[in-house]
């Protein structure tokens, strides 16, 4: 089945269009049987050169834009910044409505957080089933990709890993897709822990590794979770499900393998 997809990104760094650029030369060369249905950014022109260059490649690439900025749109409405720990601002749900109505009309299968630095509320997740990339294992940390790595350096983990998962409003928790797994110990390691792994909050050559690592896999793990799909291999779970996902480590190593 051709996945037509919703491809969600922040743009604020240059992950978001390694990730996209990605997933459309596997679509190009048929080894995804996917389309890119439109883009929804939640930043505009101007906020950064990263984003203008993400942007720039979603025009050339003529996929849909639904580019807007959640920073203005706060501002617009004089709303409150949101912590999640108390519950996201008002204005969040109207932001996401809007995005809705003009995503809707390309008719997406699936949403893809690659990148997407916003908690996305009900108004989307409970309409489209939503996958965010977390570059955690299922049951590793939560929160940002910092955070994951600072706490995986304080547990002195051995592996680390990143996962697709269904959104939910209960974040970084929903039920997981795909996970796949890498070491971060051993022998390439082993020097950075020894010098390192007492710096825990700083980004060391160590937090910087095991980065990396991660970075290295995550669009090779994208594309391979979203064939699976395709496939039918691997089912998008109903937000309430409990699952532990589909290991797919294998593929994901065995296509960096292959170049």
């Amino acid at each position: 089945m051709t996945l037509r997809i919703a491809w969600f990104a922040t743009a604020r760094g240059t992950s978001s269009s390694k990730l996209l650029n990605a997933a459309l030369g596997a679509i190009a060369e048929q080894r995804l049987d996917a389309e890119i249905a439109c883009v929804v950014c939640n930043r505009e022109r101007g906020q950064s050169s990263n984003t203008d260059a993400f942007l720039d490649a979603v025009e050339r690439a003529e996929i849909p834009l639904i580019a807007r900025s959640s920073g203005a749109w706060r501002k617009s409405v004089g709303g409150e910044f949101s912590d999640p720990s108390q519950g996201l601002a008002s204005w969040r749900r109207d932001f996401d409505a809007f995005l809705y109505e003009r995503i809707a009309g390309y008719r997406p299968d699936i949403a893809v957080l690659a990148g997407y630095m916003m908690i996305v509320t009900d108004i989307i997740c409970d309409r489209i089933a939503c996958l965010n990339l977390h570059p955690a294992l299922p049951d590793g940390p939560i929160g940002t990709w910092q955070q994951v790595i600072h706490q995986l350096i304080a547990d002195r983990a051995s592996r680390s890993g990143m996962v697709m998962q269904r959104v939910t409003t209960e974040l970084d928790r929903g039920p997981t897709v795909t996970w796949a797994q890498y070491p971060i110990q051993g022998a390439d390691f082993a020097p950075l822990w020894k010098r390192h792994g007492t710096d825990l909050g700083q980004q060391t050559p160590l937090f910087h590794a095991i980065r990396e690592a991660g970075v290295r896999r995550e669009p090779t793990f994208v594309i391979q979770s979203l064939q699976a799909i395709s496939e039918g291999e691997v089912a998008v779970p109903a937000p309430d499900a409990a699952t532990t996902g589909s290991e797919i480590t294998d593929r994901v190593e065995t296509s960096l393998r292959a170049g």
